[in-house]
């Protein structure tokens, strides 16, 4: 029987690990976070009284474990005319904010692309660097996407990324 016992122990430790907790806490390992949000003309701070009256769109931000980018892909439909510029912004919804990480190429509906910290404009008033402001903005709540024509210069439909 002493020996069944000892086996026994031996196989939960080996099952446990040896000493200490399973709990690591101290020591989180990164994750990935992705966000998706609805865009629309009432999030625009303040909203334009142009918009389309059926202006929406969809943006899903992912941000990888090692924060080394930001991949944004957006649909938007019923816009005023077309998008004259697309951007994530740093700040709440609140207020508008400076941009931070504009989009390039074509903007037409579907957009997809990848932002680094290449694509970083350290605005007044925004993060000094990108590292800060993908951290911040991984948290949720520290930036915004928007979409802008040419009858809402100052945005469209816009949704916070929280």
């Amino acid at each position: 029987m002493r020996t069944i016992t000892v086996i026994s122990c031996l196989g939960l430790t080996a099952v446990m690990g040896c000493g200490g907790s399973s709990s690591n806490s101290s020591n989180p390992v990164a994750q990935s976070k992705t966000f998706t949000v609805t865009l629309s003309p009432a999030n625009e701070t303040p909203p334009c009284t142009k918009a389309g009256a059926a202006a929406t769109g969809v943006a899903t931000i992912t941000i990888p474990a090692d924060d080394s980018s930001v991949a944004v892909s957006v649909t938007y439909t019923g816009l005023s005319g077309p998008a004259v510029a697309e951007h994530i912004h740093s700040g709440t919804a609140a207020a508008a904010g400076p941009i931070v990480l504009p989009f390039s190429g074509s903007l037409t509906s579907p957009i997809n692309i990848s932002l680094t910290s290449a694509n970083y404009v350290a605005a007044a008033g925004a993060p000094a660097d990108f590292a800060t402001f993908v951290a911040a903005l991984k948290a949720g709540g520290a930036g915004y996407v928007n979409v802008h024509t040419a009858a809402c210069p100052a945005g469209e439909i816009r949704a916070e990324i929280e």
